[in-house]
């Protein structure tokens, strides 16, 4: 799917690129580049109008070096390695075109094609780094699960302690309360039992003092 991308933004800028280098226009001055017009090859001659004799040929897209315009407009004067000709104005243009074209458009891909290919080392490298990152922070959250379920037995064993603790605490107090309940009895009881045994003891009787 990203290399279906790639392929499809590398060729949009290509198309850009080409639009951009067909639809261009500036004023043209001396020692600019120009190209010979992509309508056709054209002759080169040795001064400004038709009634000069022909030094050559040029073909579409062959870079020249612009050099200035004949008094009429009519004509221009270029210059490459062999020297310098005229041409007709209409013949050049100042946008490349042809092989020119091709040369620019084919370094355009190059370049494209190199930075696409840094962007998917710096991708890979960016998805390796977020790998290692989550595979540590998958570990981290397992180590905190971990850490989590055990403290939750434990609050679980403590809670279960507590409880049993409680309920020893309170049948205790039960064992506390039905003691002194017992011992309660047993004294009330003692008393009564001593109550009736003080009633049923003979008492002394006392003696008759003789008047005589």
């Amino acid at each position: 799917m990203f290399k279906s991308f790639s392929k499809i933004a590398l060729a949009a800028a290509i198309l850009s690129a080409a639009v951009s280098f067909s639809s261009q226009a500036s004023a043209i001055s001396k020692g600019s580049n120009v190209y010979v017009s992509d309508r056709a090859n054209v002759y080169t001659r040795s001064g400004p109008g038709t009634n000069y004799r022909i030094t050559g040929i040029r073909h579409v897209g062959d870079k020249l070096n612009f050099v200035r315009y004949s008094d009429n407009g009519k004509f221009v004067q270029v210059e490459d390695e062999n020297g310098q000709y005229w041409m007709q104005t209409n013949d050049i243009q100042d946008t490349p075109c042809g092989k020119a074209l091709v040369e620019v458009l084919q370094k355009r891909v190059e370049e494209l094609e190199s930075t696409l290919a840094n962007y998917d080392s710096q991708l890979a490298k960016d998805y390796a780094k977020a790998s290692n990152r989550l595979a540590i922070l998958e570990k981290e959250n397992a180590t905190l699960k971990a850490s989590d379920l055990e403290k939750n037995n434990t609050i679980q064993k403590l809670d279960t302690q507590r409880r049993d603790y409680a309920d020893k605490l309170e049948t205790r107090e039960l064992d506390m309360q039905m003691r002194w309940w017992l011992q309660g009895a047993l004294i009330a009881l003692g008393g009564a039992i001593i109550g009736i045994v003080f009633v049923f003891i003979p008492r002394p009787g006392r003696k008759r003092r003789d008047r005589y």
